[in-house]
This record gives structure tokens, C-alpha cells and sequence, in this order.
């Protein structure tokens, strides 16, 4: 994994400091040896997050070194690093699977109005589309209602290769809870992750009862 916790604390100690820090500083404030703190900032610098400054010695011995992080332009590092964080934290859980799920539920009723009446199959299964498409998943239309919805993005790809149980969970569970929350016969009951490149199923079956 990329950003594990140790490396994500030592990117988070960087950015909220206000000059370059040393591997000692470094290694103080997190409460790890130095030797490790090296270790995990070239990690950190081969993946560009971290850059390193030489400093001018004092006295003889070689010049020594200060790292930063490096600025995101966009402003989204560091929440794509808390992201991670919580993420591999979750997937540490004995229940990361359900847990996941019921989060992503909750993320689906923010995202539906309920409608009140009970929906058709077709009516909800295109509404699910329009959700999935709004969240970025680029979703397909299947032309055979009964055939799985193709989702050629995920949002989240690069945490989803390390954190398939987290990530497909919460995924899982917004198309679950979307359509519980527009009365659909329907209920999704499986996510296929990366059967192509890129590209998840989303797996659809009549509601038990419906």
C-alpha cells in the first residue's frame, strides 16, 4: 500500500508544519526511530508526495536534509490521504464488509429522494443509472434488463485495487439503499469488481417479497 498509517501520519506531520522538518524532529513527533523515519520519507519522495532541501552544515560533515510536502495544486491531497487512512483503517475490522456496506447506505440516502410509491423494475433500475452517473461511476444501460449494469469508472480506483472489501462494500451499499429508498422490486446483490480494466458489474435481482 502506498500510504500506510505511519507514512500517512509523516505527510500529515509535514503539511502542518510551518518550515521544512528534519528526520529527527521528524522522528520525535511521530515517536518513531530515526532510521524508519528515512526509510518511509523516501517512500514518500519516490511517489512525489515528500520533497527533500539541503541545508548548509554547521561545521564540517556533510549537508543535511529537510523535507516538506510537496504542494497540491488542486488542494486535494490531503484529503485523499485521510481518505486512505480511514479506508485501511476500516479494512482492518472483522466486519469492514458489513460495515462498509451500511455506510455506503447511508451515502445512497443522501443521495435519493424517496418516492414515496413503490417503483417498477425499469423505472428504478434507470433512476439507479442516474445516481450511479451523478457519483462518476460513467454507468452503461444494459439493453437486457435482467443482465448486470457495466460501471466503466470507479471513483475510487486507486483505493479500490488495495481495498476491495471496503470500497466495493460502500459501493454495494449505495445501490442497495438507492434503490430500497425508491421502493424497487430490486436489490442489488453483488458488485463484480474489475472484470476488465476500469470496468465493475453490478449485479441486480428481484427483492425477496417484491
Amino acid at each position: 500500500m502506498l500510504l500506510g498509517l505511519t507514512r500517512s501520519r509523516l505527510l500529515a506531520a509535514l503539511e502542518q508544519a510551518d518550515r521544512p522538518m528534519g528526520v529527527r524532529d521528524l522522528a520525535a513527533s511521530i515517536g518513531l526511530h530515526p532510521n524508519s523515519v528515512r526509510e518511509q520519507l523516501q517512500l514518500l519522495m519516490d511517489a512525489g508526495l515528500v520533497v527533500s532541501e539541503s541545508t548548509t552544515p554547521c561545521g564540517r560533515g556533510r549537508p543535511a536534509h529537510r523535507y516538506r510536502a510537496r504542494p497540491d495544486p488542486g488542494g486535494e491531497e490531503p484529503y485523499r490521504v485521510l481518505s486512505r487512512v480511514l479506508v485501511e483503517e476500516l479494512g482492518r475490522s472483522p466486519d469492514a464488509g458489513p460495515a462498509s456496506t451500511s455506510a455506503g447506505e447511508r451515502w445512497a440516502r443522501a443521495m435519493t429522494d424517496s418516492m414515496g410509491a413503490p417503483m417498477a423494475a425499469g423505472d428504478a433500475t434507470r433512476r439507479l443509472i442516474g445516481i450511479l452517473d451523478d457519483a462518476g461511476f460513467e454507468p452503461e444501460a444494459p439493453a437486457d434488463p435482467t443482465a448486470p449494469i457495466r460501471l466503466r469508472r470507479c471513483p475510487f480506483e486507486a483505493l479500490a485495487h488495495d481495498n476491495q472489501t471496503v470500497i466495493c462494500g460502500v459501493h454495494l451499499g449505495l445501490m442497495r439503499g438507492a434503490l430500497r429508498a425508491l421502493g424497487a422490486p430490486l436489490d442489488a446483490v453483488r458488485l463484480e469488481p474489475f472484470v476488465e480494466p476500469g470496468v465493475c458489474l453490478a449485479h441486480l435481482e428481484a427483492r425477496d417479497g417484491a
